[in-house]
């Protein structure tokens, strides 16, 4: 297995970043320690200027180290992670999510039943 990275992209207004990033900071970075498999990268925007009458797009990259991980981290989120989520859905216009892994290593199948 190899490491997946996903990347979040949020387009919203220039004058909205401040308050994602602030959200980001004081709600949902201090609750990874105990969800232990989510670690946050990077964090980006483009374009890097604010420009009249355009949004600007905000881009989370995280990493989880395997699959199992991915899952667990989604199977654990919990009521602070969707209100933290609800929360940006209201300050953005569109958002994304973007799962990837290395593409030279081969695809996981699914696992028959039992």
């Amino acid at each position: 297995m190899s490491t997946i990275h996903i990347l979040d992209e949020i387009v919203l207004a220039p004058d909205a970043i401040a308050q994602v990033l602030q959200l980001l900071e004081e709600h949902y970075l201090p609750g990874l320690p105990a969800r232990q498999t989510l670690s946050l990268q990077q964090r980006w925007v483009s374009p890097p200027v604010q420009l009249e009458n355009q949004n600007n797009t905000l881009w989370l990259l995280w990493e989880v180290t395997d699959a199992y991980c991915y899952y667990t981290m989604r199977g654990t989120a919990d009521e602070g992670v969707m209100r933290f989520w609800a929360e940006v859905d209201q300050l953005c216009q569109e958002r994304r999510r973007h799962v990837m892994g290395d593409a030279t290593q081969p695809l996981p199948q699914p696992l028959e039943d039992a």
